[in-house]
């Protein structure tokens, strides 16, 4: 019903606009470009644990929850050991795929304001755990959260069977001396130890990387350790 006032080519317009605007926005969710639908579309990988999912100005960032992979484009440090393959691996397995995400109970962005959430591909793999479970990836466990135990026992996995960028370590635990000549650093607090220092040789299996120089080390973004 026309109201007074209100001419038949006003009403006219308003409803072409509001038809418009649910149209744009179900071409928006059927795109994937909701992230809080049942499915999103995976539309570029930025590294091994950051996707953008979405089309056009509207595309939201996700931060793969309890994971860390190895840097290779932030603005600030080297790229890391096996952060290439990590990304790739990444890149393979989701871009241009469908996917679901699910969400932590509480704060869903973190500082960068990125989506944080875990994906699940299409026949229910847990795509997070996965990353840490064929080495792709480090389990972040500073915090709680609901796979914590799963992406550990993930990890110990990896690590013992010397997948991705757990190599080195079980390339240097098999080998006759597997700290002699070499340079430990913690990946943590990008600190590093050589041989005779009172703390080498402390730093946890979790946090080691090794180094052949120290010149290497410094090269990657680490500083010597004081004592």
């Amino acid at each position: 019903m026309i109201r007074p006032g209100q001419s038949r080519k006003g009403v006219l317009l308003y409803l072409t606009i509001l038809a418009l605007v649910i149209a744009a926005e179900t071409l928006w969710t059927l795109s994937g470009g909701d992230p809080r639908g049942a499915h999103v579309l995976v539309t570029e990988v930025v590294d091994g644990d950051t996707v953008h999912v979405g089309r056009g100005w509207r595309r939201t960032s996700v931060r793969l929850i309890g994971v860390d992979a190895p840097e290779t484009v932030h603005p600030e440090k080297p790229v890391e050991f096996y952060g290439v393959e990590a990304s790739e691996f990444t890149g393979k397995s989701l871009t241009g795929k469908w996917v679901r995400l699910e969400f932590e109970s509480g704060d869903q962005i973190d500082i960068y304001g990125r989506l944080l959430a875990y994906i699940f591909l299409e026949d229910g793999t847990l795509f997070n755990r996965d990353l840490v479970r064929l080495g792709y990836a480090r389990a972040y466990t500073r915090f709680p959260f609901r796979y914590h135990k799963e992406f550990r026992l993930a990890q110990i996995e990896a690590r013992n069977a010397g997948r991705g960028l757990w190599v080195r370590q079980k390339r240097e635990a098999t080998s006759a001396h597997p700290l002699e000549g070499k340079i430990i650093g913690n990946r943590r607090s990008k600190v590093f130890h050589g041989a005779g220092q009172e703390s080498y040789g402390r730093v946890s299996e979790e946090n080691r990387v090794y180094f052949d120089t120290e010149e290497e080390a410094v090269r990657a973004g680490y500083r010597r350790a004081k004592r």
